[in-house]
């Protein structure tokens, strides 16, 4: 099914939209994913807890790149009329079938995210890249009788030699 939609979605100028539903408790979580990110527009629709009343969350991507959502809040009357809300009448909440999750996502990892109080320490005696000593900085701060001085470190790159990059012949 994904690779038919990849190529209309190729297929330029023949076909310009294509629509289609897709009920994601009847198919696997993978399969939605792909198609859904294969679609330039997303609209996933959710029951309130307020009688008859639902959202439709709208995700839509742009050829930019820019992502845009948008909610949409809407309810059914008696009569079959739609009747769209800016917000919902009463405060109803999403049902908790819609794909968030609420939890701690790193609460099933294999790594540690906090530090330590000794890891903590240890991590700011580190010396960082690019920090002047208090000489250079000294240095460069203090006006100089001269036109001009060049401050400069060698690295261990440095010894770099163009007509020899592999460093494999001793002239």
């Amino acid at each position: 099914i994904c690779q038919e939609l990849q190529k209309l979605k190729r297929a330029e100028g023949s076909i310009r939209m294509t629509f289609g539903l897709l009920h994601k408790d009847l198919h696997q979580q993978g399969i939605v994913g792909s198609i859904c990110h294969l679609a330039s527009t997303v609209i996933s629709v959710a029951p309130l807890d307020i009688v008859d009343s639902a959202v439709a969350k709208t995700t839509q991507r742009k050829k930019s790149g820019k992502v845009m959502q948008e909610d949409n809040f809407f309810s059914i009357k008696d009569d079959l009329i739609l009747s769209i809300q800016n917000k919902p009448s009463q405060s109803g909440h999403v049902k908790a079938d819609l794909d968030t999750n609420e939890g701690d996502p790193t609460s099933n990892l294999t790594f540690n995210l906090r530090l330590s109080e000794a890891e903590r320490e240890a991590k700011e005696k580190v010396a960082l890249p690019f920090v002047f000593s208090q000489e250079k900085k000294s240095a460069l701060l203090r006006p100089s009788q001269s036109s001009g001085q060049i401050m400069y470190e060698p690295d261990a790159s440095d010894d770099f030699d163009e007509e020899d990059p592999d460093d494999d012949l001793d002239v």
